[in-house]
């Protein structure tokens, strides 16, 4: 089985057709979208349209509270319970679906973009709706940075005000959010297979732009799932240059 997770940038404004031709290249059994902010509209008809034209018959989109930042997924594993996540400033969904391995709880999501101590709370939500579950996946846009990915302090001095408020506290980088979903028993899949250093952003479309080369993208497994992870990756090729500011993350479990 395949989980993929991507930023679209916006729903998607790059072009839509760019983003669809990404996820039909890597035909992922199981896709998170973030910031789907188009998805919602006259009844999801867009959502609707993705999930036919790529042969998806589960899907659903969660309403961010604020703004349009949606998070929208895609299935071929049937959806046996849904549920959106609130309250969080971005969106957040769960479901419940069979595997091949088991009973899976997918977590969705796209933590706020604003600061590390706004992150903390939604992590515990996070951590608290996923709890009754022993399988667990959890997928996204972190917005946050992992201690083990050896960032250097200096990167700091060519941080933009946004910058320096998502990532930084009193002139020092910030690993919290990270830290705390790990020692509440996620582990970074990119770890497991020492690709934590592949950055996830930015491509072509914004090198210049929002961030320095960091992996804001993530796909945790509880440790019950660690043995069934088979690979990780981070796509980058001529689509995935062009379609969003950010690279999509693949795993695969079996």
């Amino acid at each position: 089985m395949k989980f993929l997770t991507y930023n679209i940038l916006n729903g998607g404004e790059a072009g839509i057709q760019l983003i669809k031709a990404v996820i039909a290249k890597e035909n992922p059994d199981y896709v998170t979208i973030s910031e789907a902010n188009t998805f919602a509209k006259s009844k999801s008809k867009l959502l609707k349209e993705i999930a036919s034209d790529l042969k998806y018959p589960y899907y659903e989109v969660a309403l961010s509270g604020e703004y349009n930042y949606h998070v929208a997924v895609l299935s071929r594993l049937k959806f046996k319970k849904v549920l959106q996540i609130k309250p969080l400033m971005r969106a957040g969904i769960i479901t419940i679906v069979d595997s091949p391995i088991g009973e899976l709880s997918i977590i969705s999501t796209h933590l706020t973009p604003y600061t590390e101590d706004l992150r903390l709370p939604e992590v515990d939500l996070i951590v608290k709706t996923q709890k009754p579950y022993q399988n667990k996946i959890l997928m996204g846009d972190m917005n946050s940075l992992s201690r083990y990915d050896g960032y250097k302090e200096e990167m700091i001095k060519s941080f933009n005000e946004m910058q320096l408020k998502k990532f930084t506290t009193a002139g020092r980088l910030r690993f919290d959010a990270v830290g705390k979903l790990e020692l509440n028993g996620y582990n970074d899949t990119a770890l497991l297979f020492k690709k934590n250093k592949e950055y996830t952003v930015p491509t072509s479309l914004n090198e210049y732009q929002a961030h320095s080369n960091m992996r804001l993208d993530y796909i945790f497994v509880s440790k019950s799932l660690i043995e069934n992870v088979k690979d990780y990756s981070v796509v980058k090729n001529n689509l995935t240059d062009k379609a969003s500011d950010h690279y999509p993350v693949v795993v695969v479990l079996g």
